[in-house]
C-alpha cells in the first residue's frame, strides 16, 4: 500500500521529469490534487502538453513509468488525446494524459496549470438524460429476459448496471455530478435505494429489486407512453412468480 509521502515524492519526480522534456511545452495538475481536495487514497493526475512526436513522448513515459514501479497499464481514448492509466506495484494509480499542445486545456473545474500555456477548451458537460434513460430501460429489458431464462448471474449484471443509471438520474436532478457515481454521497436523500441491491440470486430476490428499480425508472421518465412500456417490465410473463 503506497503512503502519502511516496505519492508525492513520485508526483514531484514526474512535474521534474515534464519540466526537462523539450517535446513536453506545458503540464497540469488534475483531479483532486488541483483543487486542494485530495485524501489518503487519492491518486496522481498528471496532464502533459505534447508538441511533436507525440508516440515516442508516450512511449519514453511509459518506460519512465515502468521504471518507477508500474506493473499494468490501462489506455482510454478521448478524440486525439491518450489517458493512460497505471498501477503500480504500491497500489497507487497514476493516470498520464497526452495532450496534443492544440488542444491541451481544462475541461472542467479539477485542472491546475503548472507551466506551458492552456488553451481555452469547452467544458465536460453531465451525462445526457435520454441516453440514462435509454440505456437504463435497454439492461431492464436484460434483466427480465435473464430472470426468465433462468440465468440468474447475468440477471444481477444486467440489474446492478440498471441501478447505476438510475442512480445517475437521480443525480441530474439533484443537480450534483452524475458521472461514475461521484454525486451520489452528496444527495440530500439516497433512502430510496435501499431496496435496490439484490440480497441474494434467487429468483424472488431479482424480481423484487427489479421492480423497485423499474418503479424508480419510471419516476424519472416524463414520456407517458415510454413511462407505460417501461412499467410493464416488470408486470409480464416473464418476471410472474
Amino acid at each position: 500500500m503506497f503512503t502519502v509521502s511516496e505519492r508525492e515524492q513520485l508526483r514531484s519526480d514526474l512535474v521534474n521529469a515534464a519540466d526537462t522534456d523539450p517535446r513536453v511545452v506545458g503540464a497540469a495538475l488534475t483531479g483532486s490534487a488541483a483543487v486542494g481536495m485530495q485524501d489518503r487514497w487519492s491518486d496522481i493526475d498528471f496532464a502533459l502538453s505534447v508538441d511533436r512526436e507525440i508516440d515516442a513522448v508516450v512511449t519514453d513515459w511509459t518506460a519512465l513509468l515502468y521504471a518507477c514501479g508500474a506493473v499494468s497499464h490501462l489506455d482510454v481514448r478521448r478524440g486525439s488525446v491518450l489517458f493512460r492509466v497505471f498501477l503500480m506495484r504500491s497500489t497507487l494509480q497514476v493516470d498520464i494524459a497526452f495532450w496534443p499542445s492544440t488542444e491541451f486545456g481544462a475541461t472542467g473545474p479539477t485542472f491546475r496549470l503548472l507551466f506551458g500555456e492552456a488553451n481555452s477548451l469547452p467544458q465536460s458537460a453531465q451525462p445526457d438524460r435520454a441516453e440514462l434513460i435509454g440505456t437504463a430501460w435497454l439492461y431492464g429489458l436484460h434483466t427480465r429476459s435473464s430472470i426468465a431464462r433462468g440465468r440468474v448471474w447475468q440477471a444481477l449484471y444486467m440489474l446492478n448496471n440498471m441501478r447505476d443509471h438510475v442512480m445517475s438520474l437521480h443525480c441530474l436532478n439533484e443537480g450534483v455530478n452524475a458521472v461514475q457515481g461521484r454525486g451520489l454521497d452528496d444527495l440530500a436523500d439516497t433512502s430510496l435505494f435501499a431496496g435496490t441491491l439484490a440480497l441474494s440470486v434467487h429468483p424472488d430476490e431479482l424480481r423484487r429489486v427489479f421492480e423497485v428499480l423499474t418503479g424508480l425508472l419510471v419516476a424519472e421518465i416524463s414520456d407517458s407512453a415510454l413511462a407505460e412500456t417501461v412499467r410493464a417490465l416488470s408486470l409480464g410473463e416473464a418476471v410472474q412468480r
